[in-house]
């Protein structure tokens, strides 16, 4: 998660570390984090994420060590900017959003990761989620051999099924999923996962 020149690059959006050291980026996780529209989507609770400082050490704790322990995790969506007079392409450009694979510590651990996203108010509806989520589900396939993908999201954040549909993912109902504390989730699953979540551990 160190590598400040590792890129996934989709046609309108740049995937990159989120680092620690960037103010931009702690200071992009703030307005994002503390959003209507991010809260409502983790079931209405406040974020603690309302600091520079608490930013800081969630990148640094946290989202680092998901990296080293998986080989994925949270990843910065950057809006490329248009090219300038020089032809050149500012590949980190604008913060928009995160998306991400993660599993958890054991016990709460899932036999596949799962797929988040979250995009600023003023970047949503565009299909920059979609982009971003199929540039690092394309880059895990192809690098790492993981196409076994869950999609879990509050029953009440229809976008967030819309995305997954878009992406290919079938629903499977809702399940109280221990990785949140027992809260009741929408479970979907990339194409191809077993019939019998049970395998996974769900």
């Amino acid at each position: 998660m160190t590598d400040p020149a590792f890129q996934i690059n989709t046609p309108r959006l740049t995937l990159s570390y989120l680092q620690p050291s960037n103010d931009t980026h702690c200071d992009f996780l703030v307005a994002l984090y503390n959003s209507p529209e991010f809260i409502a989507s983790c079931g209405g609770s406040p974020t603690h994420i309302t600091s520079r400082d608490a930013a800081r050490a969630l990148l640094a704790g946290r989202f680092r060590a998901e990296h080293a322990r998986n080989g994925y995790g949270t990843l910065l969506v950057s809006l490329k900017t248009v090219p300038s007079d020089n032809g050149d392409v500012d590949g980190n450009g604008i913060p928009i959003g995160t998306v991400a694979l993660m599993r958890g510590e054991e016990p709460d651990r899932y036999g596949a990761p799962d797929l988040g996203f979250a995009v600023l108010p003023g970047y949503m509806r565009k299909g920059y989620a979609t982009e971003a989520a199929r540039g690092l589900l394309d880059f895990v396939a192809e690098r790492m051999g993981v196409v076994e993908v869950f999609g879990f999201f509050d029953p009440a954040n229809t976008v967030s099924g819309k995305v997954f549909r878009r992406l290919g993912f079938g629903d499977r109902g809702t399940r109280a999923l221990r990785v949140f504390g027992g809260a009741i989730s929408c479970v979907w699953t990339a194409p191809g996962m077993a019939e019998d979540l049970g395998v996974y551990g769900l």
